[in-house]
This record gives structure tokens, sequence and C-alpha cells, in this order.
């Protein structure tokens, strides 16, 4: 018998042989000693199935020697993963770690609950292992990654931070820290730890990730110096010549980065990633037929002609984002999704919204995406200016679905514009009672309470969300906007704006705010900058022409404040009569 590489137990010796064929003697006799794991008698039938399970398995009756029991547990793991039974794996490892509690299981068993995203019971062995073997590196990662993967990330932070303050060279604890520093938006920690992270000598893969780390909080001229050293030295380092790609595109210098895809794919020219991101190059450089030609190079591919439509779409090339779906239909992607892609497309793309609605009648009502297509009709019914019937859309499918929390905020403000804003807020603090902190429905009701004009209560329920997630993005900009507007507080409401831009960099409402606060602060020039910026990334409300105007006026440019408002004008602004007399004035 063959060790397991990957379950590393000390019972694969030769004094185990008599052992061995005991119970191949069991395992291969003509009659089995238990059901197959699937199968139960009568009586295991009325008994919970976890507990029939349990009692068909459990070798405790046989009496069997240690050697075979450890071969038993063995067994019954590999059996447990291959027919994928949690009960099984976890009986078996409970019973490997009483037989053998050695650092080695320990380590196994928490990589293979962690793996099959077991967190609590990870978390549990990794834990008992590190009582057992303190300070253990690999079950110190375990642990890290249990903490992590279940929404605990300060406390991950916290265990690697100690382990490296007892063990300072722990080169794969501290990538593992500078990895969910980043995660957590922590840069200044990142910058503050690069200049003392460990690191093995000639070790190209950890060359590569501080070039990465580089990157990620700003440093981009460090990252490619010593990435441009690792591709001198191993001219066919490809995954070195793709960071730098990746880097050039994040500074927008398209040609830099096509240079470094050239490296990359005359090293290895069937890889498809290449070809995508080299035709994405393109299309940012507003060059869509060298995108589509880069494409033709890529094997035919659902998924990628899927993302490479939506790509196109959001650069605003329908036509080609459309013939790219029907390339993903053809090509295995499937056709609800093809389908509620393009209403949203058409949606988008059309003048009318509604010509969104027919690709949803091809979704039928036993489809996964049923629910999405419910709730796209509501939002183009929406979109229309057809209220009642978007009530009448989003209320049925949220009495159908009321697990989707978009539906409730639909419905919502679908009673707003019907001005039933009482009804409004009562649905969504109908929600709340439900899950009471749940970020979207807060939101929602915010944003509601903002439109029946509860500034107040709506400034309360998003001060209430920042305290639940600093993080939230939507939250950090409403308050900001609403502070820079009405002039108040305006340091803070610049802090939290470029909060939400850190997170939210090309949201072009965020761009606005952002834009809004620094004309608040007389800060013209930067203001200028970033209103033209916000139209760049599809910026087109009223509002935002309107701050386009102003901030125009502010720096003298007089033709530039008129375009704005007969803009905001021309997009039916609610306020018309206030930029009628703006115009007036800037006339005089």
């Amino acid at each position: 018998m063959t060790c397991s590489p990957s379950l590393r137990v000390p019972f694969c010796r030769p004094r185990l042989f008599f052992g061995l064929i005991v119970l191949a003697l069991i395992f291969f006799s003509a009659t089995p000693l238990f059901p197959a794991f699937g199968a139960a008698t009568a009586t295991d039938k009325a008994q919970p199935e976890g507990k029939a399970l349990l009692r068909l398995i459990d070798p405790s009756r046989w009496r069997l020697s240690p050697e075979a029991e450890h071969l038993y547990y063995y067994l019954l793991l590999s059996q447990g993963l291959a027919d994928n039974s949690q009960t099984v794996i976890s009986f078996a490892l409970k019973g490997l770690l009483k037989l053998d509690p050695t650092l080695e299981v320990f380590q196994d068993g928490a990589t293979i609950l962690l793996a099959r995203g077991e967190y609590a019971a990870a978390e549990s062995t990794a834990k008992d292992g590190l009582r057992r073997f303190p300070d253990d590196p690999l079950l110190v990662l375990l642990l890290s990654g249990a903490y992590s993967e279940s929404d605990r990330p300060l406390l991950a932070i916290r265990l690697l931070e100690d382990h490296l303050k007892k063990k300072p060279d722990a080169a794969d604890i501290a990538e593992e820290l500078v990895r969910l520093y980043i995660r957590e938006g922590q840069d200044e920690k990142v910058a503050d730890f690069l200049g003392r992270m460990p690191q093995p000598k000639d070790d190209p893969q950890s060359e590569l990730f501080r070039a990465g780390v580089l990157s990620t909080v700003g440093r981009n001229d460090e990252a490619k110096k010593l990435l441009r050293d690792m591709v001198t030295k191993d001219p066919r380092f490809i995954e070195a010549w793709l960071e730098l790609a990746y880097i050039a595109e994040r500074e927008g210098k398209n040609d830099e980065a096509l240079e470094a895809y050239d490296k990359a794919s005359a090293i290895m020219p069937d890889n498809p990633e290449i070809w995508f991101r080299v035709a994405m190059v393109h299309l940012e450089a507003k060059r869509p037929e060298e995108a589509l030609r880069s494409l033709e190079k890529v094997p035919p591919s659902g998924p990628m002609f899927m993302q490479a439509a939506m790509r196109f779409a959001s650069a605003r090339r329908y036509a080609e984002a459309e013939d790219l779906l029907g390339k993903a239909a053809a090509s295995g992607a499937g056709k609800d999704e093809c389908a509620l892609l393009l209403s949203m497309m058409k949606q988008e793309a059309s003048k009318d919204p509604k010509d969104g609605l027919p690709p949803l009648a091809d979704i039928p009502s036993d489809s996964p995406l049923y629910p999405a297509a419910l709730e796209q009709k509501a939002r183009i019914h929406m979109m229309a200016k057809e209220y009642d019937k978007a009530l009448r859309e989003a209320g049925e499918a949220r009495r159908r679905y009321p697990e989707r929390k978009e539906l409730w905020g639909l419905e919502a403000y679908a009673l707003v514009k019907l001005n039933k804003t009482r009804e409004a807020e009562a649905l969504l603090k109908e929600a709340l009672k439900q899950t009471p902190d749940d970020e979207d429905l807060l939101f929602s009701l915010g944003s509601v309470q903002d439109q029946i004009d509860k500034k107040g209560a709506a400034m309360k329920t998003m001060e209430r969300l920042i305290a639940l997630n600093p993080r939230n993005h939507q939250a950090l900009n409403y308050i900001g906007y609403s502070l820079a507007d009405a002039g108040k507080e305006l340091q803070r409401a610049l802090k939290l704006i470029s909060a939400a831009h850190e997170l939210q960099p090309d949201a072009d409402y965020i761009v606005d705010s952002l834009a809004w606060v620094q004309y608040r602060l007389g800060r013209f020039g930067e203001a200028w900058q970033n209103i033209n910026r916000c139209l760049e990334l599809g910026g087109d409300d009223p509002t935002i022409w309107e701050h386009y105007g102003d901030i125009a006026l502010a720096l003298g440019k007089k033709s530039e404040a008129a375009k704005g408002y007969n803009e905001a004008i021309a997009r039916k602004a609610d306020n018309l009569a206030d930029l009628q007399k703006k115009l007036r004035k800037l006339g005089k």
C-alpha cells in the first residue's frame, strides 16, 4: 500500500503487515461488514441520517487492532472524500486524531476541512493542533485562513502579527499578512511592513509577490524596476511580464502594456487570457477593431465572449457587444445568461428602456435566473416611468422571492414615485425586521427617506450603516455629498468622499461628489479635473451637468458654464427655474 502524500499518517510501516491482512479480509469478504454508506435498513431510515450513518461506520464494536483501526479510519476518510460526505470525513478525522495526534495529522486534517469550506471545524482542528504544537507556522496559517474565510479578518491579522513577533523570519506568514492588509485596505501598514518583510534569498516567486505588493500600495516605479531585473535574469519569466503589463494597464500606459503582453504571448502563444487582455487594452485605447482582431486569436469560449460583451457594452460599443453575445451563446454560454445580459444592454443602449423587455421572455420560470429576470422587468418599467407596472412586477416578485432584497427596494422606490411614501418606508422597515443589519436594505431605506425629504432620518440611517461597515462606499458617499451640498463639515465631507473614491475610483457619481466637495472648499482646479473625469466615466445626470456649469463659472469659463446649464435643462432637471436664472445671470 502506498501512503497518500496529502495525509501523512505513520501507519504505513512493515510492522502493520498482519493488521493489513486482517483488514483486507474484513473489507473484501463476500459478506460486507456494513452496508454501503448510501444504503440503510428499515430501522436506520427511521433514525436521523447522520446518526444512522455513524452507527454503521463506527468500528468500536469490531475490536480491531490499533494498526487496523488506523488503516480503517484512513480508508474511511478516502471514501468520505470520494463521496463528498462531511459526516464521514469529520468522523474519520476525529478517529485519526484520537489514535495518532501528531503534527502532520493536525495539519492535514485542518487543510482538508478548510479546503472543503468547513471553517468552524478547520478552526477547531487548527486550535487543537496549536495547543500541542505551539507556533507551528502551517497551523497558524490554517487558523488564519479559517478566521479570514469566516469573515473575521482582524482576528487573522492579529494572529499573524503575534506569530511574526516571535518568529520575524517567517516569510510565508509575512506574505499572508500582507495579503490580508491589502484585502482589508490597510495600505499604510503594507507600506510600513515592506521594508522589514523577510524574504527568502533567490526566490523568484517571492520577488514577484513583493513587486505585486509594491504596485498595490502605489510604488509602481519600484515594482517595475524589480520586475525588469527579473526578466533580465530570466527573459522567459512569463509571470513577471504579465505583472509588468498589469501595472502599465493600471497606469493607463496602453502601449507599454501591449509591449509586455507581446513578450508574454511569445512565450505562451496559445494562452487565451493573454489575448483577451490584449483585446481589452485595445478597447481601452479606443481601438475596437484591433480588440476584435485580438479576440479572434482566442479559442471560442462562451464565458470569454460573454465577458468581452460586457466590456464592450461598458465602453458603449453596443453593436459589437451584441455580436459578441451571439458568439457567446453559439460557444456554449447559458442561453438564460445571454438573454438577461442582452436585456440589460438593450435597456441601456436604446432611447426606450422597454426595448430590454423582449429578451426576458426567453427565460423560463424554472430557470435559476428567473428571479433576476423579474427584477430586471420591474427595473425597466421604473426607467420607463411606468411606476404602476413597476410596482406590480416588483411586488409580485417580492412575494414570490422574499429573500431577494433588491425587490423590496424596487417596490419601495415605485411606491415613492407614486407618492405612497409612508407605504415605501413601512415596507423597508418590515424587511429590516427580518434582517436588521442588512446593508442593502438600510441603504434603500436611507435613499427612500432622502427622496421623501426626511433628510435627518436618512442621515441617521446612513450613519448607522457606516457604523456597521466603515467601508460601505455608498453610505460614505451619501453622507459626504449631503454635507458638501449643505456646506457643512466640509473637511469631514472630503474625508468620507475620498474614502468612497478609494473604494470605487471609477464610479462616476462618486467622482462627481469629489468634484463638488472640492468646489465647496474653493479648490476649483481639482474640481474641474474631476467633473470632467466624471463625464468621461459616463456621468450624464442633470445634477452632474449643473455642477459642471457651477465649477466652470468659478474658473471664469463662461461658455462652458452655459453648456453645463443647458445640458442639465435638456435632461429635464427638477430645478428648471434655478437653471434658467443662472443662464440669464450669465448672459448679463
